[in-house]
């Protein structure tokens, strides 16, 4: 079954809840001050699967947990989502995202930050409302884990390093983290799942980032920064001198490569647009991407085993599903 097919599947299991999502999702990101949902929406709304929300939805099903926090759980998933992206563009100088240029191009750098951290406001919010210590708790690790990710991302970023622990720590904090309290739907369901599908989260947390980082060094045909197959600038790891799995893999493979990188990162980021262009050739050609991929295969194959103990039922099929949509999609 293909990517597409995989994942189509998995939403219609759902597809209910995930329009009361939806509408759940639009009514936290409204304001009074209306500038704020324009800003928010633009990326909210501008596509996207709502992965992280369809996990949350398919793990209550499968772990039978029908209250109605999973719905707000499901909404916070995405928002605190959203508020990753505005901050991240901004961090990055990103000019595209899903397809579009990103939110920061129309609105300003200020406007893209404030407006995420409404996005976080309004996420913290929202779950402590529902009176569920639990979440609350478990929420609060996330975003800690999230900032520390974001931090040492950022701080890494012009360091060169063929440190696959570091870049296994940056994944775990930056994507794993959230995927995972999305999978485990806060930690509200029956205690002796929560570490079952907090482990399949954060599994495939790590292979979905993996498969962002080889999307980003194979860009869509054309010139220029145009976006590429994850929507994004082509390239943009590379440009920002982030040492990603594939770009570690190339470098282990080509020592010329690898020497030239260091003198790259050594004179400091950005690296310019005609190096950017004459460096990816090389690192597709060399076969990094396709070990890379091997490796959040590795990833998916740990998470699907940590659902063997839900019960059988269409909704753990889904999870499975979804898990192997993440290293299809777009490839």
């Amino acid at each position: 079954m293909g990517a597409a097919a995989l994942i189509e599947q998995a939403l219609r299991l759902v597809a209910d809840d995930l329009a009361t999502t939806e509408r759940h999702f639009a009514e936290l990101l409204a304001s009074e001050i209306t500038v704020i949902p324009e800003v928010a929406g633009h990326v909210a709304f501008a596509g996207g699967k709502r992965f992280r929300p369809l996990l949350t939805l398919l793990a209550a099903e499968a772990a039978g947990f029908e209250e109605p926090e999973r719905l707000t759980v499901a909404a916070v998933g995405e928002l605190l989502h959203t508020a990753t992206l505005l901050h991240d563009d901004v961090i990055d100088e990103g000019e595209f995202r899903r397809g579009r240029p990103a939110a920061r191009m129309g609105f300003g750098n200020g406007m893209a930050v404030l407006s995420g951290d409404y996005c976080l406001a309004r996420a913290l919010q929202a779950v402590a409302y529902t009176g569920r210590d639990v979440a609350v708790r478990s929420l609060a690790d996330c975003v800690t884990r999230m900032a520390e990710g974001e931090v040492a991302q950022l701080h890494g970023a012009g360091c060169f390093q063929l440190d696959r622990e570091h870049y296994r720590r940056v994944i775990d904090r930056k994507t794993a983290a959230l995927i995972a309290w999305c999978a485990s739907v806060a930690g509200l369901v029956a205690p002796r799942l929560v570490e079952p599908l907090r482990r399949f989260g954060h599994q495939l947390g790590h292979a979905f980032q993996i498969v962002d980082d080889v999307l980003d060094v194979r860009p869509a045909a054309g010139h220029g920064r145009t976006p590429g197959h994850a929507g994004k600038d082509p390239g943009q790891d590379l440009r920002e001198g982030k040492m990603t799995l594939p770009l570690i893999l190339a470098c282990e493979h080509d020592p010329e490569l690898r020497d030239e990188l260091r003198a790259l990162l050594e004179a400091g980021p950005p690296v310019d647009e005609a190096t950017v262009g004459r460096l990816l050739p090389r690192i597709q050609d060399g076969g990094a991407p396709e070990r890379a991929l091997a490796v959040a295969r590795e990833h998916v194959d740990h998470a699907v085993r940590a659902l063997h103990v839900l019960p059988p039922s269409p909704a753990h099929d889904a999870l499975v599903g979804a898990a192997y949509y993440v290293v299809h999609r777009s490839l």
